[in-house]
């Protein structure tokens, strides 16, 4: 008897049963270890998990600081520190993640500055050999990558989970924009996507963001100013080349308003001198120190976001910066301090318009950034 190719395929679905179809659902622990199972809700102390046992199915729950990041069938990834530590939140948020579909074309995702390239993938070895966008060949060395997002579904994690965290954090909204359309039903029309923000209309009923959308914003609001302190430190490091350095400063003028102003102080002058945010990140790069670092800690919301008569939603999130100045070969500090900074935060409501529906999103931008008076 000849048996077809078709028939192959369908003994071999029978055989391996229906979990094979989750064969690339993967979470990371701390450690570097990881499981190839389903999280499905999170708390703030807790994630829960599914482990398929024979014909049936156990729900698992592991401390949520030991996993790092998961990752779905089709290459996306999920970094759980983003996670609500609302249940219901969480497991709304997971449902959309492990439903939402993958890149139609190789993504690598670049660590300093955080860049997602998507790419053909030619060659693989110690560097990425593949094609731009453009159809250009181009190389890339795989230590300069935190991951390769395949457009088969596969992913390949190149540094350690913890180390990746932050990075991933960064560059998860950036591989979301090659994400592919979802399937279309019923034969649809394809979807009209309006991604740039719309105004709401004055007359119109506002929108209003539900108790979800406020603890998912609120956090977005966070993890933005943690982005903007990521820049800050790839702009004064000498061991990035110029173009990282003035690439991290296009990327971070892209998380503020137009026009955002920032004040500047120092321990060798009285007051506070404001200028553009572009020129003060400009002269950050250009600094006369041999190295500098600077970091941010205790970010958190002074004021929570209020939504004002124009609709939008602001508030302000206050946190700690500490500069450091070394001299040559960081064998000296030549200057330190420790100043709290102040930076407004704006939620602007848009129009998504999909399969001829309306639906309003919102946008997260940052605003000037002030020097908060010591008390």
């Amino acid at each position: 008897m000849k048996i077809n190719s078709g028939t192959i395929v369908l003994f071999l679905a029978l055989l391996i049963g229906p979990h094979a179809l989750f064969a690339q659902e993967r979470f990371y622990f701390r450690n570097g270890n990881t499981f190839p199972h389903r999280i499905v809700e999170a708390n703030d102390k807790e994630i829960k998990f599914l482990e398929p046992k024979g014909d049936a199915t156990i729900r698992r729950g592991i401390d949520r600081e030991n996993v790092v990041v998961a990752f779905n069938a089709h290459g996306l990834f999920i970094v759980i520190k983003d996670l609500s530590p609302d249940p219901e939140v969480s497991r709304k948020s997971l449902e959309k993640f492990y439903n939402a579909t993958g890149p139609s074309t190789d993504l690598l995702i670049k660590s300093t500055p955080i860049e997602v390239i998507p790419a053909t993938i030619r060659m693989e070895n110690d560097a990425i050999n593949y094609l731009t966008e453009d159809n250009k060949p181009a190389s890339i060395n795989k230590n300069d990558l935190v991951a390769i997002i395949y457009r088969d579904g596969r992913h390949l994690l190149l540094k350690d989970p913890e180390e990746a965290e932050n990075l991933l954090s960064a560059a998860a909204d950036k591989v979301l924009r090659y994400s592919k359309p979802a399937a279309k039903r019923n034969n649809a029309p394809p979807a009209k996507v309006v991604t740039a923000p719309q105004p709401v209309a004055e007359k119109a009923k506002q929108p209003v963001l539900s108790e979800q959308e406020y603890k998912e914003y609120r956090q977005k609001s966070i993890t933005k100013v943690e982005q903007f302190s990521d820049y800050l430190q790839v702009i004064v490091d000498r061991s990035f080349s110029m173009n990282e350095r003035d690439l991290a400063i296009k990327n971070a003028l892209q998380l503020f308003l137009p026009e955002t102003q920032i004040e500047v102080s120092s321990k060798n002058r009285k007051g506070v001198t404001k200028l553009p945010l572009e020129m003060y990140l400009k002269r950050l790069k250009m600094l006369p120190y041999g190295n500098v670092q600077i970091k941010w800690s205790q970010i958190e919301y002074v004021s929570e976001l209020k939504q004002e008569q124009d609709g939008n939603y602001y508030g302000t999130i206050v946190g700690n910066q500490t500069f450091t100045g070394y001299g040559e070969k960081n064998q000296n500090i030549l200057y330190s301090d420790i100043t709290k900074k102040s930076v407004r935060v704006k939620l602007e409501a848009y129009q998504k318009e999909i399969d001829g529906q309306s639906k309003t999103n919102w946008t997260v931008l940052l605003g000037n950034i002030g020097v908060v008076a010591d008390e």
